[in-house]
């Protein structure tokens, strides 16, 4: 009878783990949360579709609370007054796994350049760091704050 129990409980447990199918490769993860931020911060100047290119790959709640941070530099149609992509210099920092949500940091160096009517251009570097909460069932960015932190030196990070 105990062998019985234990075989019946064995069984169970083998059934739920294939209904609930196998877990995500924290790697593909990870991979796929980084391709998302860096297809968010890489935006062109005055190209509206540049800018909404990843919007789709974002949560509605974090698409707006990203856009936010644009707020004053943005155009009438939009788009953004100046253009933007985060280079990574690492892999990413701080991997943790939690209630169906990665979070992690992508250390690099955050490059801002903003042309004028007159053709002047100014540029400028940062060394920044990208905090991204990314849901693995919807495979969808649920945060993302960049910080930045000084100059483009050589550091791998703000840390």
């Amino acid at each position: 009878m105990r062998c019985f129990a234990v075989l019946v409980f064995a069984t169970f447990l083998t059934a739920q783990s294939m209904a609930q199918g196998p877990a995500p490769d924290q790697t593909k993860l990870v991979q796929d949360a980084t391709a998302i931020s860096l297809r968010a911060l890489q935006f062109t100047q005055g190209d509206l579709a540049s800018l909404l290119d990843a919007k789709s790959q974002f949560t509605t709640a974090a698409w707006a609370e990203f856009m936010k941070k644009l707020e004053g530099w943005q155009d009438e149609r939009g788009a953004a007054t100046f253009s933007s992509r985060l280079v990574p210099s690492a892999p990413a920092l701080d991997v943790r796994r939690h209630d169906g949500v990665v979070d992690l940091t992508i250390p690099g160096v955050l490059e801002q350049e903003s042309r004028n009517a007159y053709g002047g251009v100014s540029s400028t570097r940062y060394r920044a760091e990208v905090d991204v909460q990314f849901d693995e069932g919807s495979r969808k960015v649920v945060h993302l704050k960049q910080h930045t932190c000084g100059g483009a030196k050589s550091h791998l990070s703000c840390r």
